[in-house]
């Protein structure tokens, strides 16, 4: 397992460079006027689930704790190199293909409306496609997969599902922002595999 404190650094400094990376790309792409939509007709049918808010918002938990999981300090720079190279080919797509999303989401009140206001204070309708949420989850999803057990396995799946749904069903993404995420998460994971298919390794004592 990854000391501690190298695994606290990493997080710390991972995460302050992917939130001020995106929301300076978000406010940037706001400010141009050849921002386009990809939407199909049928995608007007998929329902606004407001609890969804939930397992969306919940991927930011699993990515502090994606630095401390199981492994010694080749997995940690793994992972770390990974999610820096999702955010890159993301930023660079955002500059040459800027998208927004264009369904209007209903006003929300009660239980979630507190963590609805917090995504629309953090999160403009920009920079759609490919997903950072969805590259972001294949990454999580491969960190976490080798230190699973049996019933963690089927929850940690169940729930990772549900993330990947809930950027429909809370109106973040169209469906093309999905499919390019995925695309571009699973070829990151793919071109960053270990050796040994990704198992972690005892750190040495």
């Amino acid at each position: 397992m990854p000391r501690e404190a190298d695994a606290a650094y990493a997080c710390a400094m991972t995460s302050a460079i992917f939130v001020a990376t995106y929301w300076l790309a978000n406010h940037f792409t706001s400010l141009r006027h050849d921002v386009g939509a990809t939407v199909f007709d049928w995608e007007r049918h998929i329902p606004f689930v407001p609890w969804t808010i939930v397992p969306y918002l919940s991927i930011c938990v699993f990515f502090v704790l994606s630095f401390f999981a199981e492994g010694g300090p080749i997995e940690l720079r793994r992972h770390v190199a990974r999610l820096m190279l999702v955010l890159l080919v993301a930023m660079l797509c955002y500059a040459a293909f800027p998208l927004r999303f264009t369904f209007e989401r209903p006003v929300v009140d009660g239980l979630f409306h507190p963590m609805y206001a917090a995504l629309v204070w953090f999160d403009r309708p920009y920079n759609r496609a490919p997903s950072l949420h969805i590259a972001v989850l294949l990454v999580l999803w491969a960190r976490f997969s080798p230190c699973r057990g049996q019933w963690a396995g089927r929850c940690l799946h169940l729930w990772f599902g549900l993330i990947a749904v809930s950027v429909l069903t809370t109106y973040q993404h169209h469906v093309i922002d999905v499919l390019a995420g995925w695309l571009l998460g699973a070829g990151v994971v793919a071109v960053t595999a270990l050796p040994d298919g990704g198992r972690p390794r005892r750190a040495r004592q």
